[in-house]
């Protein structure tokens, strides 16, 4: 990110907050609204950030705007803004709480006949990502064998999203973790799928995309 649009995603995200102040909402209450969470509220209007062109949507609402109100743009000028596509890496720590904010992701590990993704419901134990699984399948019988982990969002009418992979090794739950996190974890799939995994996350990425 370049220090001119740097620039004018601090104006944005000042802008944000101080009509956030002025309607008298605190962060959580506009991190409701938008259905994102207060940590990425708080980035948005403190640091150099990629929002996506759903945020902004989501955020215009949330405030009581128009996307060109929120934005500054007037019409007949030329926008701001890069319209093409850009690609951001995300840090570590913006990683982790999209990963802790959410609820569903996908598996990806070396199965009898070859690669294998399916998607799993989770909660997080500190910097572990739990799921769970049935007796007899074939991840539960691995032990420290390697796994990716993924968590995406993608909007494809505005061609925005971001994306989080781990990469990491898979074990079975010892009983503290087990104690920890019972009752967080439901997965749809329903059926007996008592054997709690643990994944231990060795590098973890993420991107994001916007298109505006």
């Amino acid at each position: 990110m370049d220090a001119q649009t740097s620039d004018r995603h601090s104006d944005l995200g000042t802008r944000i907050r101080h009509r956030r102040q002025a309607l008298g909402l605190t962060v959580a209450e506009v991190a409701h609204r938008t259905g994102l969470d207060t940590g990425r509220i708080d980035h948005i209007e403190t640091r150099p950030f990629a929002l996506t062109g759903a945020e902004l949507v989501r955020l215009a609402h949330a405030l009581d705007l128009t996307v060109t109100e929120l934005t500054g743009d007037r019409p007949g000028t030329a926008r701001p803004i890069p319209v093409a596509p850009v690609l951001d890496p995300m840090r570590k720590e913006e990683c982790r709480r999209l990963i802790e904010a959410g609820s569903i992701g996908r598996i990806a590990y070396d199965g009898v006949d070859g690669l294998v993704v399916i998607p799993v419901n989770y909660c997080t134990l500190a910097e572990l990502i739990v799921f769970r699984t049935a007796a007899d399948s074939a991840v539960a019988q691995y032990d420290l064998e390697p796994i990716v982990f993924e968590l995406d969002v993608f909007d494809e009418g505005m061609h925005d999203g971001w994306s989080v992979m781990v990469n990491g090794t898979v074990r079975p739950a010892v009983d503290t973790e087990i104690a920890s996190v019972q009752n967080r974890v439901d997965p749809w799939a329903g059926g007996t799928r008592d054997t709690y995994m643990v994944i231990d996350p060795h590098r973890t990425t993420g991107r994001r995309i916007r298109s505006w």
